[in-house]
């Protein structure tokens, strides 16, 4: 089985990476680490490069902890939210790891939350690390 982390450029970046190394370990399972974008005229060369940055930092620490791991910067067209509980769908996980910030109830409904969207649709358990 394998473990989905849906990674972002936030702080939290760290220990999200972190909490998923080490269930990993423990559950002795891949890690399947991935990045949503827009893509088209909603996403620019900049964001792309960012999240092959990023997607190539989650790779080493994963690798370096001794864990299997694979990436996948997703560029479909799609919202991040609706892009990553496809891909959930496709691949079906054992469990997904997402990152939270604390915002306000009118905060979350104003500008919406790929977290939020992932933890009330998913199909699979979801943790949630601040």
């Amino acid at each position: 089985m394998t473990i989905l982390v849906a990674l972002s450029t936030s702080e939290r970046r760290t220990r999200i990476m972190d909490f998923a190394v080490e269930e990993a370990k423990l559950r002795s399972e891949k890690l399947i680490v991935v990045h949503s974008l827009y893509g088209g005229d909603k996403t620019t060369r900049e964001e792309i490069e960012e999240g092959e940055t990023l997607l190539k930092w989650a790779e080493e620490k994963a690798k370096s902890s001794g864990v299997e791991v694979e990436t996948h910067l997703l560029v479909r067209g799609k919202d991040p939210g609706e892009d990553i509980l496809e891909f959930i769908s496709e691949i079906k996980p054992s469990l997904v790891v997402v990152g939270v910030k604390r915002r306000s109830p009118a905060g979350k409904l104003i500008f919406g939350s790929v977290p939020q969207k992932i933890i009330l649709n998913s199909e699979v358990p979801v943790v949630s690390i601040k």
